[in-house]
């Protein structure tokens, strides 16, 4: 009996260790990938993607453009609150010329309103009205965690909701890089109102499960899914959310909105191989434009005469 006591005891402290360490390891990982102050650390470290490949959100002429356009076009702050009473902010560019048609474009991880300068630039001289959220964690944002565009999706829908409330008429579209992508893409997965006439998603994963394989493969040799189980766990008590819920490859087969897919085949940071079965499994209206050459959410900044006309041609399509 004593013996079958002291198995129990050290079975007892044994889990009580594991538990320890698998709370510490999902602790850590969303403190320092999800939370504010990881974006935070992140920003400061310049950390998300190589040097190399993020010259040209700096140092391009379209960079340099969209900075300008920023700093001479001032924007209004609005602002509305969610079911849950957050307060949700974005930047509004309403075009000097009277519009319908407006734009709902969503930044990257770490990323501010600000720095999607360029797209602001080119989809006001389009002549549209640009709502610029930020979303959860960044910036402004009141929410202190990041879900990487799928709590965000109902941001989203808050937004659309905001236009049309002011402007029944509104023609609405969607665009997002990189996590953006992701965000409106996850968007599309819902019953949107007709006003949304189409979506445009620049290099957006396939789903949040395989974009964290792939990074936690380069930063250590225990097996992804192992981590990711464990990380999620955290997650889904202390964010609500579930990684394996993130997957815009599944909201997409549930879209009815035009999507126009758009990858750089040098993208390090959201493998390029992500764009084929989102554009595979998109059961709506569809076209994809493959930027030969371009890194990470670079398409625009290296290429904008491809990026752009093929934008246009596609929002013309449906507008």
């Amino acid at each position: 009996m004593g013996k079958k006591n002291g198995f129990f005891k050290k079975a007892a402290i044994t889990g009580a260790v594991a538990g320890v360490a698998t709370a510490a390891i999902g602790n850590w990982f969303t403190e320092n990938f999800l939370s504010r102050n990881g974006i935070k650390k992140a920003i400061e470290k310049s950390s998300v993607m190589p040097s190399e490949d993020s010259a040209c959100f700096y140092e391009s002429e379209e960079a340099i453009a969209g900075i300008e356009f920023y700093r001479e076009k001032p924007c209004d702050e609005i602002y509305l609150f969610n079911k849950e009473g957050v307060c949700l902010y974005a930047d509004y560019y309403e075009n000097e010329i009277p519009s319908n048609v407006y734009v709902i474009s969503c930044h990257g991880f770490t990323g501010i309103p600000s720095q999607n300068s360029i797209f602001t630039k080119h989809f006001y001289e389009m002549g549209y009205n640009v709502i610029l959220p930020y979303l959860r964690a960044h910036g402004k944002s009141e929410h202190n965690y990041c879900t990487m565009g799928w709590l965000e999706r109902l941001d989203i829908i808050d937004w659309i909701n905001y236009i049309i409330d002011k402007n029944p008429a509104a023609k609405i579209i969607l665009h997002g890089a990189s996590m953006g992508a992701a965000t409106v893409m996850n968007a599309t997965g819902e019953n949107l109102p007709a006003n949304v006439k189409c979506c445009i998603e620049d290099c957006g994963f396939t789903s949040l499960w395989d974009q964290y394989c792939i990074q936690i493969r380069e930063m250590t040799k225990i097996p992804a899914d192992i981590i990711l189980n464990i990380v999620n766990t955290v997650a889904k008590r202390k964010l609500k959310f579930d990684f394996k819920e993130n997957s815009p490859l599944e909201q997409i087969k549930k879209s009815s909105t035009p999507t126009l897919f758009i990858h750089g085949d040098k993208d390090s940071v959201v493998p390029f191989w992500m764009l084929q079965p989102l554009y595979e499994n998109a059961e709506c209206e569809k076209e994809k434009l493959i930027v030969s050459g371009a890194t990470h959410a670079a398409s625009g900044y290296v290429y904008p005469e491809i990026y752009w006309s093929a934008i246009k041609k596609f929002i013309n399509k449906y507008l």
